[in-house]
């Protein structure tokens, strides 16, 4: 884990204590986090290549505030022609903690957030044509000459019902 910070040690597991952060008075650091943690956040093939997270701690009376940032690189799959795309992603938090906690776990925080960027249907391109039905062939790097047939899974019914 490779980490920046300011008077603190950034926990690898992202789990700070509240102690010390009121003993600071907040906190600021910022961590770049193995992918290895990430593995299971998203469905496969699609993957977190990159992740790295900013994070706040503001101290008030009764309640600890934690803003982050998290920032980095997936690699996710097009639903139509199932080639790999490389994708930015940077996404913010917004958490309050009661002082009374002894663990604020941001690792779940983390992993909460990343799991809710995962987009339900990716596409490489908007325009993406997908992949022949027939023969398989990416139709966005050429065309593959198979006549097009009645898609319909109903087709085989036609005429079966009167």
């Amino acid at each position: 884990m490779d980490m920046t910070y300011h008077d603190y040690d950034v926990p690898q597991d992202l789990q700070f204590k509240t102690a010390d952060i009121i003993r600071l008075g907040g906190l600021e650091c910022s961590a770049k986090l193995s992918p290895a943690y990430f593995e299971d956040v998203f469905q496969l093939p699609n993957k977190i290549t990159q992740v790295a997270v900013s994070l706040s701690f503001s101290v008030a009376n009764k309640e600890i505030l934690v803003r982050g940032t998290i920032s980095g690189e997936r690699e996710v799959q097009c639903a139509r022609c199932l080639t790999m795309s490389k994708q930015l992603f940077a996404e913010e938090f917004l958490e309050t903690y009661s002082t009374k906690t002894e663990i604020i776990d941001i690792m779940y925080l983390v992993r909460q957030t990343l799991a809710l960027t995962e987009d339900i249907r990716f596409l490489c391109k908007p325009e993406c044509k997908g992949l022949c039905p027939m023969c398989g062939q990416n139709l966005n790097e050429a065309a593959c000459g198979c006549k097009p047939e009645n898609l319909s899974p109903f087709a085989k019914l036609k005429g079966k019902f009167k």
